[in-house]
């Protein structure tokens, strides 16, 4: 069970990453550290005297260790297990942090638009939900769960279209959150500022608390649709729960946002939820695709190093 607990400290690691990106924005940080990359103004440690400097640098540490977890965890991962399920688990875990570095790089190097800079929490949020599968189909293998039954194809596909509903919502979260949209949101749940007072961050409002309310109806038939299959795959149910509840958990910790003026604390509030919903959603379609009779039959452990097959 050694590479199940690293996969949790892996994705818990890049967990931590998103929350100190979004105190690195909420504090005016991201340039705590200067034009360059990776020193810190020209130097290896911070300013401790600066606590922009100190932000910064945590941040790049945190995604130096994050990183270097994950690519142990994807090797391990890789070379231990034939499934193509965990291959590309391993792809899309890797090509995330990759893909959220060298934006990260390019956001104190040059200027990057809302759009751009949006979609760094959707990578790192590819990157965790990665790892949280990746940790999943790891302590299915352990515990040598088997599945019977093939799930129907229809649910599959709701649950894709739910994750693709959901993360397109965070993408537009985070635009939101880069545009500075937020501050003139007022109201709870029906917004209450005008047109007039908002402008164009009104709509941007309206669309936003659309997405949200969307939600939650897909994740009630969730589990509408998952308590049907119980008796096949209970696990899926109890997820689609835990799903349900981090919605409506999301939702109010989007009063709290307003509330507060977008406090520091309501806004980890809201990332951290976010966070957990993605990546209980994410284990909820890719267990949709496991086939008839699957366990781990097409990955097994094809290790000759016994070290290795220990983890």
């Amino acid at each position: 069970m050694r590479l199940f607990k690293l996969s949790i400290v892996a994705a818990t690691t890049i967990f931590l990453v998103n929350i100190l990106g979004f105190i690195d924005t909420m504090t005016n940080s991201a340039m705590g550290c200067g034009p360059g990359y990776p020193l810190c103004n020209g130097s290896i440690f911070p300013n401790f005297s600066d606590y922009h400097s100190v932000i910064e640098y945590t941040h790049r540490m945190v995604v130096g260790l994050a990183s270097v977890l994950l690519f142990t965890v994807s090797a391990l991962a890789w070379v231990r297990y034939r499934s193509p399920k965990v291959k590309w688990l391993v792809a899309f875990a890797v090509l995330g942090i990759l893909g959220e570095s060298t934006l990260g790089a390019l956001t104190v190097i040059i200027s990057l638009s809302p759009l751009l800079l949006a979609a760094h929490l959707g990578l790192a949020l590819i990157s965790f939900s990665a790892l949280v599968n990746i940790a999943y189909v790891i302590y299915q293998e352990e515990k040598n769960i088997r599945f019977e039954q093939k799930l129907p194809a229809s649910f599959s596909i709701f649950s894709w279209f739910t994750f693709i509903f959901l993360y397109a919502a965070t993408y537009f979260g985070g635009y939101v959150a880069k545009t500075g949209s937020g501050g003139a949101f007022r109201g709870f749940p029906i917004p209450t500022e005008t047109l007039s007072e908002a402008g164009a961050s009104f709509w941007v409002d309206v669309i936003h608390r659309s997405f949200a309310l969307i939600l939650i109806i897909l994740f009630g038939i969730l589990i509408l649709v998952t308590k049907k299959m119980q008796n096949v795959r209970k696990d899926l149910y109890r997820l689609s729960q835990i799903g349900f509840l981090f919605i409506l958990l999301q939702g109010l910790s989007g009063a709290l946002l307003i509330y507060t003026h977008l406090s520091l604390g309501a806004v980890l509030m809201h990332v951290s939820i976010l966070s957990l919903l993605v990546g209980t959603l994410s284990i909820i379609c890719i267990q949709s695709l496991i086939k008839s009779g699957e366990k781990q039959k097409d990955s097994e452990i094809t290790l000759s190093n016994k070290k290795l097959a220990n983890w």
